[in-house]
């Protein structure tokens, strides 16, 4: 069973990652606290030490010197190291992430609905909220860990100095610690849920002006287009200052608890300077290192905001999965529903289709398929073809007519077994060949990686390479379109579904390698269905043809 994204367990795939990020950013920012209260106690000690002419020869200026050094060394070395570290983790972590929601969309045992990862729009969202989940360990999980240690790490030094140190400086020093942060809780997770509705309500606006700007030309809707979408980014920007309004609030509270915790430690410390309990210079390192904390107390000020906009992104991602207990019930009722038995009849009669807010889209659409034929669907660019695909793979419902399975509404049956769909869009992952490949059939052996590579003319190339561990790189960067789309065909051909769908599979071919590919597709759909959207002018001996125009 497909279990949902929960974000206690993200650190747990790269756990050793976030643990050097961890240890290293509590030892960065030790090291700075430690250097200010440092060189405030050697500085003023070797200045006393001074003022007397017998103790200037006896005080030691070389160790608290070299630790001065280290500790600014640490400091410097240190961040560079936790900014490589954490950047690693985080990175992995959405590589992994990506995957994972990747494989359990693939692998969902309900129906594939209109929020599929086939639309452009559910793609951007979807990737947005995978780089929101990275925001519970950077902006929540480390920031509360390192600000933890770092006070408790004071309060043990000024307790060693004078336990009547710690005691003076505890109260303002937790107000600023926990309970400060804790006062923008709920006003920080809504503002943060407000903010990812605002970012997907202005990335809408602007991707839906980018897509149809032509259209909204041609018919002189352009100037409402973009007043909405100037709306939008408006709503967005008044988001974002009152979070940041939120944030500087929380900031001065924070100052004004710690500037407390100040007024009380030197309220305390000066009579025991007097009755010679410590001396001034060590009181003064407790107060430079109070006055250090600061650094590793202000990123809580903002730190409900990142839990809260990764709970969003978390709950959203989920219920694109159709994780989410509220649609137990429904899923439930999805995998009741019979599998078509082969062979297999797929039928449109008069079916006409349109995505939301398009202009135009396929209409009257007749098809009469069975099990061994070839359906091969061509016209000019932007009539229609990925349209109808779309709805053929029951990403999209139609708009009239019917579109029926085995004599029945394609409705009534449980397809996700069934129909294998190849989009324009394609997901290629930071790993390597055979992972990507895996994602289709997780037990897939080398074998069975090979012959599919061999299929889609890929083999030849993937010995000149790493074999099975090439790697892809993110989005697929370090290899070409065309072998990117042959890839995640390889990948659909491992899943072994009876109808297949495939929107321009042999782009990036040349004539060869394109009938090469074509002959083991037909190899393989033998007993099945094959339906191809193609610009390429292919001779299919015995195929139908549509032609939508």
């Amino acid at each position: 069973m497909l279990k949902p994204i929960r974000l206690r367990r993200l650190l747990r795939s790269r756990q050793a990652s976030w643990n050097l990020a961890l240890l290293l950013g509590a030892l960065t920012l030790f090291s700075a606290i430690a250097l200010l209260a440092t060189s405030g106690w050697f500085i003023t000690a070797s200045a006393i030490a001074g003022l007397a002419l017998a103790s200037s020869f006896s005080f030691d200026y070389f160790r608290p010197a070299a630790l001065i050094r280290l500790f600014a060394i640490v400091r410097t070395a240190g961040r560079y190291g936790e900014r490589l570290a954490s950047h690693h983790a985080t990175l992995s972590l959405l590589k992994d992430l990506r995957s994972q929601v990747f494989r359990a969309l693939t692998l969902r045992t309900t129906p594939i609905n209109q929020e599929s990862t086939g639309s452009a729009a559910t793609m951007h969202r979807l990737v947005a909220d995978i780089d929101r989940l990275d925001r519970f360990p950077l902006q929540f999980l480390a920031p509360w860990i390192w600000a933890s240690v770092i006070v408790l790490a004071y309060l043990s030094f000024a307790y060693w100095l004078l336990p009547q140190l710690a005691y003076a400086s505890a109260i303002g020093l937790c107000m600023a610690w926990l309970l400060v942060p804790c006062l923008g809780f709920w006003r920080g997770r809504k503002l943060a849920l407000t903010d990812v509705q605002a970012a997907e309500l202005r990335r809408e606006h602007f991707l839906e002006s980018l897509s149809l700007l032509t259209s909204l030309t041609l018919w002189q809707s352009w100037p409402q287009q973009q007043r909405d979408t100037l709306s939008s980014d408006e709503h967005y920007q008044a988001q974002e200052l009152q979070q940041q309004q939120l944030i500087s609030v929380l900031s001065l509270l924070q100052q004004l608890a710690l500037a407390v915790s100040l007024g009380a430690l030197l309220w305390v410390g000066a009579p025991a300077v007097s009755a010679s309990l410590i001396s001034v210079p060590w009181l003064l390192a407790a107060a430079l290192a109070l006055l250090g904390i600061h650094e590793a107390l202000v990123p809580l000020a903002g730190s409900f905001i990142g839990l809260g906009q990764s709970q969003a992104a978390r709950d959203r991602i989920n219920q694109l999965m159709q994780l989410d207990t509220l649609h137990s019930a429904s899923a439930q009722q999805s995998t009741d529903k019979p599998r078509p038995n082969t062979p297999l009849q797929l039928q449109a009669q008069n079916l006409s289709a349109r995505i939301p807010g398009a202009l135009n889209g396929p209409e009257n659409i007749n098809i009469d398929l069975s099990s061994g034929d070839i359906l091969l669907i061509t016209g000019a660019s932007g009539i229609g073809k990925t349209t109808l695909l779309k709805v053929l793979a029951n990403t999209l419902e139609n708009t009239s007519g019917n579109y029926l399975i085995n004599q029945r509404p394609a409705a009534q049956w449980q397809l996700d077994q069934c129909i294998g769909y190849l989009p324009q869009q394609l997901d290629i992952f930071d790993s390597s060949l055979a992972s990507n490949l895996r994602l289709a059939d997780p037990h897939a052996t080398d074998e069975q990686l090979w012959q599919v590579l061999a299929d889609v003319a890929l083999a030849d190339w993937a010995k000149q390479q790493s074999g099975l561990e090439t790697a892809l790189g993110e989005y697929g960067a370090q290899i070409s379109g065309g072998q990117a789309r042959r890839i995640a065909l390889a990948r659909l051909l491992l899943a072994k579904r009876p109808i297949l769908l495939l929107d321009e599979p042999f782009a990036g071919l040349d004539s060869a390698s394109s009938y090469q590919v074509l002959a083991a597709l037909q190899r393989r759909q033998a007993q099945g269905l094959l339906v191809i959207v193609s610009h390429h002018v292919l001779d299919i001996p015995g195929a139908q043809r549509l032609h939508i125009g």
